[in-house]
């Protein structure tokens, strides 16, 4: 499904003719996609932007990650956005916030890589060791989220808004230049359709 102004536009209807208001108004493409808090893997610069919206507590979202990175890496020209979205509850809230925090940072792919290897439970120790023993400063981390708190819930509240325009129902969800897909993307497919793209 390609994204323009009128598909978001008849979502953000849809939602309000269900009796949910948005908490902000209809987004465009670009506010989805370039929003300056967005922690940015692959390269920043890249000619094709694909964004996932993933959950810490997501098992297809850990499953994927290592393929997804390696497919990345091997492009060279792909900008990676992650779209933060925790909706697996109230562990995966602490490690969201952490690992944006360690975006301020820097550090981003070290902490992020770390907690997606977790498996079973995400408790606040786990993650604050997954992320130690990836070399990140998890005081450093912690001083970085008093400091950008609001910022970051704010990331992460239009992040929620924005799945809720795009009517995801769960992660992960992804968006490949202008085209989403309420559903997993494959690394194979990922090369096919950025590669689509390229040819025009």
């Amino acid at each position: 499904m390609t994204i323009t102004r009128r598909t978001l536009l008849v979502a953000g209807v849809t939602c309000m003719a269900a009796g949910a208001s948005p908490a902000q108004p209809v987004p465009g493409l670009s506010d989805i996609l370039f929003d300056p808090m967005l922690p940015v893997l692959g390269n920043p610069d890249g000619d094709v932007t694909v964004a996932e919206f993933f959950d810490y507590a997501c098992p297809t979202c850990k499953a994927l990650h290592p393929h997804l990175k390696r497919a990345v890496a091997e492009d060279g020209g792909i900008r990676l956005i992650m779209k933060d979205w925790p909706i697996n509850g109230g562990e995966v809230l602490y490690p969201a916030r952490m690992v944006l925090a360690a975006n301020a940072i820097g550090v981003y792919a070290q902490a992020h890589d770390a907690v997606m290897a977790l498996k079973g439970r995400l408790t606040l120790r786990r993650i604050d060791d997954a992320m130690r023993d990836a070399g990140v400063d998890v005081g450093a981390v912690r001083d970085a989220l008093d400091v950008h708190l609001p910022a970051i819930d704010a990331l992460l509240e239009r992040n929620h808004a924005q799945a809720r325009a795009l009517s995801l129902v769960g992660t992960p969800g992804f968006i490949v230049g202008s085209t989403l897909y309420r559903r997993p993307v494959a690394p194979d497919e990922l090369r096919n359709l950025v590669a689509a793209i390229r040819r025009g």
